[in-house]
């Protein structure tokens, strides 16, 4: 018998966790739950740790010290956002005051194109583009001179306020540089350097300006025709048509007036005799007895278009309002009664014109007085308000001086539209090129970033807007200074 016992059979152990986990459906499926959300419950901590919450801030409770203000902080209240005002003074220095702190171009020492209320740092905007603050693309010198003339001009009027002087410093070299010695043909630009002139306190230097401009564009007249004249563009943006001869009819008859106005100022009788003469042919050739306004580019040649004919017919505000307004100083300054009589007829015309906003005040964008680019006599576009009308706020107000208030409605009308339609209210408190014609900003559809909207506050408008305003505060002896 052998010796060699079988065991008895042993009970099996206990399972491991393992051998339970690995049989256990529950189990496995919370796991797989788990590897898939830890993932995302760490990811959120960090964001929330990381990019959400502020960083440590080792002054934090302490006292925190005033913050250094690196530019003129504006003497007027600001605006609350969206609410309209109606005080001129408060916009005019509201406007300064953003213009200063947003327009100034460190690369190129001038003043900027325009600047987006939305994002300030976003400059010189197109509807398909804009340039970042510092790395700007574009330039336009006119609104060097006009920023001065403006800060010149409310000196004046605030003669007990300082808030300007640093920014006259910061601009007057590049003013002196690029319009000391101007013979850049367009009129407004000569009545421009005499309020220069009259409120810089220096006199001499800009009556050298006004002589030097004045003895040039007489130089460039055609003995024959009586104006400047030659290769022409219909628009200085798309849709350009490159013409061989003409002229742009506000230039001409500006230029013709400045003349006049020169001639007597300095004594020039060549002056006057030329500047009549230039004014009566422009009169003539481009002058609308329909509609008492003058069209925009009389074509004298081109081998596509014709010979001796008004080609753009279009009259546009600002370009009718700085008309006027060179008729009423020129006449008024030289006492001649032709200038007045057509700026009153003309002002007249506009009271019942087809270009009045019975709506929403002002005027409409412009009005065809011919067939052009497809439409017909009398239409007027609707589509939007251009600032640029300020220029007729300009005009009414120095003819309501002249004429006993005759238009006083019409101003009344104009400063209404000014305030609450075209004024853009802080916190960039400022005026766009255009707006829809109840106030909203026009629509940028091009535009490839939020807002898609025109939002940006342009010097051009801004100056216009706020020399017009000026021109409604300031008392006679400013207007229509007699030396």
């Amino acid at each position: 018998m052998s010796q060699i016992q079988e065991k008895p059979p042993q009970r099996e152990s206990e399972q491991s966790l393992w051998r339970r986990y690995r049989n256990s459906k529950k189990a496995r499926r919370a796991t797989v739950i788990a590897l898939y959300v830890l993932p995302v419950l760490v990811l959120v901590t960090l964001m929330f740790t990381v990019f959400i919450r502020p960083p440590f801030n080792p002054n934090e409770g302490k006292p925190v010290p005033e913050p250094v203000v690196k530019h003129h902080q504006p003497t007027a209240q600001p605006t609350p956002a969206g609410q309209r005002i109606k005080n001129l003074d408060t916009i005019v220095t509201q406007v300064l005051n953003d213009m200063n702190a947003h327009s100034w171009d460190e690369q190129f020492h001038t003043t900027l194109i325009n600047w987006r209320k939305s994002d300030v740092n976003q400059v010189n905007c197109s509807p398909d583009r804009c340039d970042q603050r510092g790395h700007s693309t574009r330039r336009d010198s006119l609104n060097d001179l006009r920023i001065l003339d403006n800060m010149y001009w409310y000196k004046v009027r605030h003669p007990d306020d300082t808030s300007m002087n640093q920014y006259i410093a910061r601009i007057l070299p590049t003013a002196q540089r690029e319009w000391g010695h101007t013979v850049l043909n367009k009129g407004w630009v000569y009545f421009t350097l005499l309020h220069m002139r009259d409120f810089s306190h220096n006199t001499d230097y800009w009556n050298h300006t006004l002589i030097g401009w004045a003895t040039s564009e007489y130089k460039r007249i055609d003995p024959q025709l009586g104006v400047q004249h030659g290769e022409v563009d219909t628009s200085a943006g798309g849709g350009n048509v490159h013409l061989q001869d003409g002229y742009r009819v506000d230039h001409a008859l500006e230029t013709s007036l400045a003349l006049v106005d020169a001639g007597t100022r300095f004594r020039h009788p060549e002056w006057v005799t030329a500047g009549n003469r230039g004014a009566e042919a422009v009169i003539k050739q481009a002058y609308s007895h329909q509609y008492h306004l003058f069209g925009r580019i009389y074509l004298l040649k081109d081998s596509r278009f014709g010979t001796n004919k008004m080609l753009d017919t279009q009259a546009r505000m600002g370009e009718t309002g700085q008309e006027l307004e060179a008729l009423v100083r020129a006449g008024a300054y030289t006492h001649n009664q032709t200038y007045l009589a057509l700026a009153k007829e003309m002002l007249d015309s506009l009271e019942t014109s087809p270009l009045r906003d019975t709506i929403n005040g002002g005027f409409h964008f412009k009005l065809y007085l011919e067939p052009y680019q497809g439409y017909n006599t009398g239409y007027v576009d609707k589509s939007f308000k251009e600032a640029r009308q300020m220029h007729v706020l300009i005009a009414v107000h120095l003819a309501n001086q002249l004429f006993n208030n005759r238009w006083a409605d019409m101003e009344k009308d104009l400063i209404q539209v000014a305030t609450q339609r075209l004024f853009l209210p802080a916190p960039v408190p400022g005026f766009s090129y255009r707006v829809l014609p109840n106030g909203d900003m026009y629509p940028c559809t091009s535009c490839k970033v939020a807002p898609k909207l025109e939002d940006w506050v342009t010097s051009e408008a801004d100056n216009i807007s706020i020399e017009a305003f000026q021109t409604v505060l300031s008392n006679r002896q400013w207007l229509f200074p007699t030396k």
